[in-house]
């Protein structure tokens, strides 16, 4: 066989497999084929080598080449370099007989028209990948990474730097260049404490209900979901400068843990960049499901542990085979406010305070403090590896114009005490998950680890130490969701509805009823899609209609929960309390977005909404979505027990207003206001509930006790 043939055979099997590597012992023209062929036949960058026209730059493979040392023989490295080259050039003569054009006709065998992109879009870096061969491609960027960062920068021309662009202007640049903007999506301004924002040296702009950015350079204030489809839209001309084709559909990972509200955002984001969402998918769903295709496993339970940028989510995977439709997700746990920016944090909190310590008048300007933060991840990567290092910042401005110097030196014991608050926290969730009745009834077979932040050995040692099981770490933990996605997406693009997923709703879903009570309707981990109903009443004689107020959250108190969206039903029967029946109907989807019905039995009317995003509709009282329901028990114990009573209060009320023309001294007038007061405001009143219920029922009693003596 000629070096051409030999070409033209691989280029028609577009994969490296045992057939090729046969062939290519027995190549006249080219002796070191075998060798090079076996050295590269297992790696990723070999698509790239196999149709360079289509897989973008052949540098792409030669650096792959180079930094990943596959072939440490030095001539036959070189043989290789030469093999790449030529590979470019007959490609483009079989190439022209082949129609990869977006404009041709791709009805054909082989067509790549209806690729569905699997996205991770992620609070440190956001990447892509697609299956072709049934195997997974991650889509290299134009310099040859698979990781675009998650940044953007407005430059001095007001045009938008992305990526790799946008980082280098953190330091020139920092009030106008964003990050880890996954964090405030979809989220409301409440959400967050002034302590939290300072963080960031970029202006967050808190003075509307919903999370934005704030441009001074352009005096213009952005959505989040705006910068967000900034990154997908990068991500998707890379794809199609990649593919060579156009890219209309993707299935995008989302936290376990993400609320209606940033579920829809996240859409939102990706309608922006002219994407279509097929699916969202949970970021541990898609990391188990990649992990057991890779790994071929039959049977297994699996503990996810996603630790990435902005989130921490745990779940509990069950597989019983290597198709889609054998995994399933048995729970999901989490704290969305927990991720490696808060160890960075930490960190920078520490290094400034010391900072400050040494040279008091020193100038901490946005300049400075991007400066500081960098660094700080610096060392938060070093000390994963060596015992100590040392941060240096040679020119520090202070104040009479004076330039100060400050060198920190970080041990691996000293960032283990920085970061006990965030260990610790880790540490309760995942034990507090671990104690779950559907956890409890499986046994865990492995540990797969996900996310960046998820290499830190500290966090490596908690795993093992609290599971007594090793995880797996022979994974990419920055690819491996974006893989899952991929998995995915083929599945979705095959049409069958029987192959899918089966995920779960980590968050209980519900209405407000009496007293702030969160009236469940669709408890946590419940299967998606779902559908489930429940009976309310009415809580006052003759009334009109009901108002339905739908929260999510593991909270008893559904003010403490994520206020989602509400209605009115009106022309409900009218009668007495408590005779009225009201249905409630929770539907989610398997993106996890919610639809909520209600219909009275008597009267047949029907009111429904689609939670799209509540905060389009002005709210100014939203708590956090989680603050670890477990973690909280007690303060969940003692608002839960108000609540009964406030109920109870609210029946002696009525039985109060029962009596006719009551006889009452100005005290009691006095009493029956802060009643009122209390009723109005529930926990917000400062009121003592089981004080004012003694208060009315000793005025009841001595309503009765007058009544009876006028009686006699």
């Amino acid at each position: 066989m000629k070096r051409i043939e030999f070409i033209k055979y691989i280029f028609e099997k577009g994969s490296i497999d045992a057939a090729v590597i046969e062939k290519s012992k027995n190549i006249d023209d080219f002796p070191s084929a075998y060798k090079i062929i076996l050295s590269l036949s297992g790696s990723d960058f070999i698509r790239i080598i196999l149709n360079p026209q289509k897989y973008g730059e052949i540098d792409l493979a030669k650096n792959d080449l180079k930094n990943h040392n596959l072939i440490k023989d030095s001539e036959l490295k070189q043989d290789a370099f030469k093999f790449i080259n030529e590979l470019a050039k007959e490609s483009k003569l079989i190439f022209k007989y082949k129609k990869h054009s977006p404009k041709s006709d791709n009805s054909k065998k082989g067509s790549r028209t209806n690729i569905i992109l699997g996205i991770d879009l992620g609070t440190t870096n956001t990447l892509a990948a697609f299956i072709e061969n049934d195997q997974v491609v991650t889509i290299p960027m134009k310099n040859g990474s698979r990781l675009l960062p998650s940044c953007i920068s407005i430059n001095k021309k007001n045009n938008f730097d992305i990526g790799e662009n946008a980082i280098r202007q953190q330091v020139s640049n920092p009030e106008e260049t964003f990050y880890s903007i996954k964090r405030f999506i979809g989220r409301r301004s409440s959400e967050f404490s002034d302590s939290l924002i300072s963080n960031y040296p970029f202006k967050i702009d808190q003075n509307e209900e919903k999370l934005g950015v704030y441009s001074e350079r352009l005096n213009k204030r952005f959505e989040c979901e705006e910068l967000s489809a900034q990154i997908l839209l990068t991500i998707k001309a890379n794809a199609e400068r990649f593919l060579n084709q156009t890219i209309e559909d993707c299935v995008i990972t989302v936290p376990a843990y993400f609320d209606n509200n940033q579920r829809v955002a996240t859409k939102k984001a990706a309608q922006i960049a002219g994407l279509n969402v097929k699916r969202l998918i949970s970021e541990p769903t898609a990391a188990a499901f990649a992990y057991g295709i890779s790994k071929k496993n039959s049977k297994s339970i699996s503990l996810v542990l996603d630790l990435g940028g902005g989130t921490f989510d745990i779940s509990l995977v069950r597989s019983e085979g290597e198709d889609l439709e054998s995994f399933s997700v048995v729970a999901h746990s989490g704290e969305r406010d927990l991720g490696g920016d808060d160890f960075t944090n930490a960190l920078v909190e520490n290094i400034t305070k010391s900072l400050k310590r040494v040279h008091p008048k020193v100038n901490i300007s946005p300049t400075v403090k991007i400066d500081i933060r960098n660094k700080a991840i610096e060392a938060k990567h070093s000390i994963s590896f060596q015992d100590e290092t040392e941060i240096v910042f040679p020119m520090l401005p202070s104040g009479d114009n004076q330039i100060v110097s400050f060198s920190y030196v970080l041990t691996k014991k000293n960032f283990e005490k920085i970061v006990k608050k965030e260990t610790d926290l880790l540490n309760s969730c995942i034990k507090n998950f671990l104690e779950l009745d559907k956890v409890k009834a499986h046994k865990i077979q492995q540990i797969v680890l996900v996310g960046g932040a998820s290499r830190m050995p500290l966090f490596i040692n908690l795993v093992e130490k609290i599971t007594c099981l090793k995880p797996f770490i022979d994974t990419n933990p920055d690819e491996i969701i974006a893989q899952g996605a991929a998995y995915c997406a083929k599945y979705t693009l095959s049409g069958v509805k029987e192959k899918t997923i089966i995920d779960v709703t980590p968050l209980s879903l519900g209405i407000q009823t009496l007293g702030d009570i969160h009236s469940e309707v669709i408890p946590p981990n419940t299967i998606l899609p779902t559908r489930k109903s429940r009976e309310f009443t009415t809580i006052e004689d003759l009334q009109k209609n009901v108002s339905i107020k739908a929260f999510q959250g593991n909270r008893k108190i559904a003010s403490d929960n994520i206020f989602l969206n509400g209605f009115v039903l009106d022309d409900i029967e009218i009668a007495k309390s408590g005779i009225p029946e009201v249905n409630v109907t929770f539907e989610i989807d398997l993106d996890g977005i919610l639809t909520v019905t209600a219909k009275d039995k008597k009267t047949n009317s029907m009111n429904s909404i689609k939670i799209t995003n509540s905060l389009d509709i002005t709210e100014t009282e939203v708590l956090k979505l989680r603050e670890n329901a477990l973690l909280m028990a007690e303060a969940d114990v003692k608002k839960t027990f108000f609540s009964e009573k406030y109920k109870e209060l609210f029946t002696w009320k009525k039985v109060f207003e029962e009596i006719t023309d009551p006889s009452l001294s100005n005290q009691e007038q006095i009493i029956l206001e802060r009643i009122e007061n209390c009723l109005d405001k529930i926990h917000k009143s400062g009121e003592e509930p089981e004080y004012l219920i003694n208060a009315l029922k000793q005025i009841i009693d001595k309503q009765d006790d007058y009544s009876q003596d006028n009686a006699a």
